[in-house]
C-alpha cells in the first residue's frame, strides 16, 4: 500500500505544499540480502597477529592477505606479511619484503635486520645472519634480543669464545638464561647435554666438533675436522687439540709443524702446543704456551693442569719458579674442574641441589668472575622459592641487583696477574734463551779448544 503524507518539513509553512512522501510496503524478512559487515584493517591485524602467535598459520595468512590486499603500502601490513610468509618457510620473499620496508620507513630498520637474522640462520646463510646481529648492536649496543641470539648462533657454529662477550653481555643486564650461564662455565668443550639442546644444536664443522668434544669422543672429533672441506685456522687449532687431549704425539708433531704460523689468538692452538712442548721435556716452553692458553679462555681447566704440572718440574731448576706458584695454579686448576662438573651435573638433570648452586656461586667469587656468580645466586633463589620466605626472596633479589647495577657502572675485568697467578712466563722464556745461548756459547768454546 502507498502511503502520501503531507510531508511539511521544520522550515517549511503549512501554506506551502510540499512534495508528497510515498511509503512502499514492508519487505518480509526472509527476502532481504544479508548484511556484510565491514571489515576494518586494525580487526584483520589483530586477527592476524593472534593466530600467528597460537600457530594457525593458514588463519593468519588469511587475514594478512585480506589487509595486504586494502592496505599494501602500510608498514605494519607488511611486516606482519613478511612474518606470515617467514613462518611457510618462504625466506627469501620474508626477507626481501622487510628489506624492501627498511628502505622506505626508516623506524622499521632494526626490527628487520633482527628478523631477517633469525631466517637467514634457519635457511643456512649464517655469515649473512651474524652480519645483521652485529649491524643491530652497532646500532643498539644494549639490545639484549640480539646479544642472545648472535651469541646462540656463534655457540652453534662452535665459535664458543666469541660467544662468550655476548653471554656476558646478558649477565650485566641481568637478562641471563641459566643454559647460557652454563656455556660461561666451560668455553673450550660444551656440556654433552647442553650440546644438543635445540637452543645449542651443532651447525657446521667446527660446531660439530666442538660438540663431539664436549663428549670426549676425539675420534670423532678428528674425523669431523680433517673431512672440512676448507680447513679454517679456529678448525685446525681444534684437531690439534684433539690430537693433544688423545696423546697422539706423532699427529701433533705434523701438526705442529704445518700450523707453525697458525692463529696465535686461539687458546685451542696454544694448549696443543703447550702440551706437545711438555711432552718434548720443554717445559719453559709449555709453560709459555698455556699461559698464552688460558689468557684466551681464563676457564681452560686442562690448561691449567698442564701449566702446573709443566712448572713443578721446573722449580728445581729455575730460580723464578716457586713450589707456591705451582700449588697456586694446581688450586686454580681443581677449582674450574669442580665448575665444570657442577655444570655437567646442571646439565644433565632437573634436579636441583641449593647447595651446589650455592658452592657454584662461591666458587665463581673465587676466581673473580662476580656477574657470573650474581646471576647464579639468582638461580639459586628461584629454585629455592618454597623454602625461603617470598620477602626474604624479595630482599636477596634487590640485594643482588644492586650489586649487579654496581659491577655494571665500575666494571672490573680479570686482571692479567691473577688469571696466569702471577706467572711471569715470559721472563721465564727469555731466562731459557739466554740459557740455550750459553750452552750454545760453552758448545762452540770447547770445539775451539
Amino acid at each position: 500500500m502507498w502511503v502520501i503524507s503531507c510531508g511539511c518539513t521544520p522550515e517549511q509553512s503549512l501554506s506551502v505544499p510540499a512534495d508528497p512522501v510515498i511509503e512502499a510496503p514492508p519487505v518480509p524478512p526472509e527476502q532481504l540480502a544479508p548484511v556484510t559487515p565491514e571489515i576494518d584493517l586494525p580487526s584483520l591485524l589483530l586477527t592476524a597477529t593472534q593466530a600467528l602467535e597460537t600457530g594457525r598459520i593458514e588463519a593468519a595468512g588469511n587475514s594478512i592477505r585480506k589487509a595486504f590486499a586494502m592496505a599494501p603500502e602500510n608498514p605494519q601490513v607488511v611486516f606482519m606479511m613478511a612474518l606470515v610468509l617467514g613462518e611457510e618457510h618462504r625466506y627469501p620473499e620474508a626477507i626481501m619484503m622487510l628489506d624492501e620496508l627498511a628502505e622506505a620507513v626508516p623506524e622499521t630498520q632494526l626490527p628487520a635486520l633482527g628478523q631477517t637474522a633469525e631466517w637467514l640462520v634457519q635457511s643456512g646463510d649464517w655469515d649473512a645472519a651474524e652480519t645483521r646481529y652485529r649491524a643491530v648492536l652497532d646500532a643498539v649496543p644494549d639490545a639484549s634480543m640480539a646479544h642472545r641470539q648472535l651469541a646462540r648462533l656463534l655457540v652453534r657454529q662452535g665459535r664458543r669464545l666469541e660467544a662468550a662477550q655476548h653471554l656476558k653481555a646478558l649477565c650485566e643486564q641481568g637478562n641471563v638464561e641459566e643454559i647460557e650461564l652454563r656455556a660461561l662455565l666451560s668455553l673450550s668443550e660444551p656440556f654433552a647435554a647442553d650440546a644438543i639442546r635445540e637452543q645449542f644444536d651443532p651447525i657446521g664443522s667446527l660446531g660439530r666438533a666442538r660438540a663431539a668434544a664436549g663428549t670426549e669422543q676425539w675420534d670423532l672429533v678428528i674425523a669431523e675436522l680433517k673431512s672440512a672441506v676448507s680447513q679454517t685456522l679456529a678448525e685446525s687449532a681444534l684437531l690439534g687439540r684433539a690430537y693433544a687431549e688423545q696423546k697422539d704425539f706423532e699427529s701433533l708433531k705434523q701438526w705442529d709443524k704445518s700450523n707453525a704460523v697458525a692463529d696465535n689468538e686461539n687458546a685451542d692452538a696454544w694448549f696443543a702446543r703447550g702440551v706437545l712442548a711438555a711432552h718434548s721435556q720443554d717445559d719453559r716452553r709449555a709453560v709459555k704456551c698455556c699461559c698464552e692458553a688460558v689468557l684466551r679462555d681464563s676457564t681452560d681447566a686442562d690448561a691449567y693442569f698442564q701449566l702446573a704440572a709443566s712448572l713443578n718440574r721446573l722449580v728445581a731448576t729455575v730460580e723464578n719458579v716457586t713450589t707456591e706458584q705451582a700449588e697456586m695454579v694446581l688450586q686454580r686448576a681443581k677449582s674450574l674442574a669442580r665448575t665444570r662438573e657442577i655444570g655437567q651435573q646442571l646439565a644433565q638433570s632437573d634436579q636441583r641441589d641449593l647447595r651446589v648452586l650455592a658452592e657454584l656461586a662461591k666458587l665463581l667469587d673465587y676466581l673473580e668472575r662476580p656477574l657470573e656468580s650474581l646471576s647464579w645466586q639468582a638461580v639459586r633463589i628461584a629454585y629455592g622459592r618454597s623454602s625461603i620466605a617470598e620477602d626474604v626472596q624479595q630482599s636477596q633479589l634487590v640485594e643482588i641487583n644492586r650489586q649487579r647495577m654496581e659491577l655494571v657502572s665500575n666494571p672490573q675485568p680479570l686482571s692479567r696477574s691473577f688469571v696466569l697467578c702471577g706467572i711471569d712466563y715470559e721472563s721465564i722464556a727469555i731466562d731459557d734463551e739466554t740459557s740455550s745461548k750459553g750452552e750454545q756459547q760453552r758448545s762452540n768454546d770447547s770445539k775451539n779448544e
